[in-house]
């Protein structure tokens, strides 16, 4: 089994390799490269740890944020998604992939990306309605893409793609919205400080993203005749 083949997301429910493009840069490009080997060779690091470093550097970001030093706060952040990126290739890399290492890493993105929203709220004192907004978006995509559309989509024998989708699949990039282009515009929403702007663009692009799956799914049903 080669390199790509083992550090592959289970989650993914194409067999071939593919990765979102943000991802693709972050993963492939930067640690997969330069990072993950040394580590894994020459250290004795487990997955949790930098997990629960990861979580460190998300919650100083948030108290910088909150304080008002959002270069800072961008920089902390970064490196947050960084270590996030890291933990959950070193644990299939090392084979040490575990329910605890899973749910540990789900409550610290849970934590980092609607806390983000909520310290915005909270010291800079915007509306609340694009915090409302892109909370209800990634969250309601988050629950009906794992709890409905994938695990419908699993049950199929066959399942295609279409449009623009698939144009990108076919080349190996899966187009949407993943975990590093969310957190590159929160980042960008911390340096900027343009928050509502950013705060509504996240929240479409889930929108249009959920509604864009939802018609796949539709589409692969009536082909299989389900």
């Amino acid at each position: 089994m080669d390199l790509d083949e083992k550090l592959k997301k289970n989650e993914r429910l194409e067999n071939k390799r593919s990765y979102y493009i943000s991802e693709y840069i972050i993963r492939v490009l930067i640690i997969q490269k330069f990072i993950l080997l040394p580590l894994a060779k020459k250290t004795n690091i487990k997955p949790n740890q930098v997990t629960i470093t990861a979580g460190i550097f998300a919650f100083l970001s948030l108290i910088a944020l909150y304080h008002h030093y959002a270069i800072l706060a961008g920089i902390l952040y970064f490196v947050y998604h960084f270590l996030d990126n890291i933990d959950g290739m070193l644990a299939r890399y090392k084979n040490l992939s575990s329910k605890l290492g899973h749910l540990l890493d789900n409550t610290v993105d849970i934590l980092s990306f609607n806390g983000a929203f909520i310290v915005v709220y909270l010291a800079y004192q915007i509306s609340i309605f694009p915090i409302l907004f892109v909370i209800f978006a990634m969250n309601l995509h988050a629950i009906i893409c794992s709890r409905i559309i994938v695990k419908k989509l699993r049950t199929l024998k066959t399942i295609k793609r279409y449009g623009i989708k698939k144009f990108f699949l076919d080349r190996g990039f899966i187009l949407g919205i993943d975990a590093t282009l969310l957190c590159t515009l929160i980042i960008l929403s911390f340096m900027s400080e343009c928050f509502s702007f950013f705060f509504y663009l996240i929240g479409l692009i889930y929108l249009f993203d959920l509604f864009y799956r939802s018609v796949e799914l539709y589409r692969n049903l009536k082909e299989n005749n389900v």
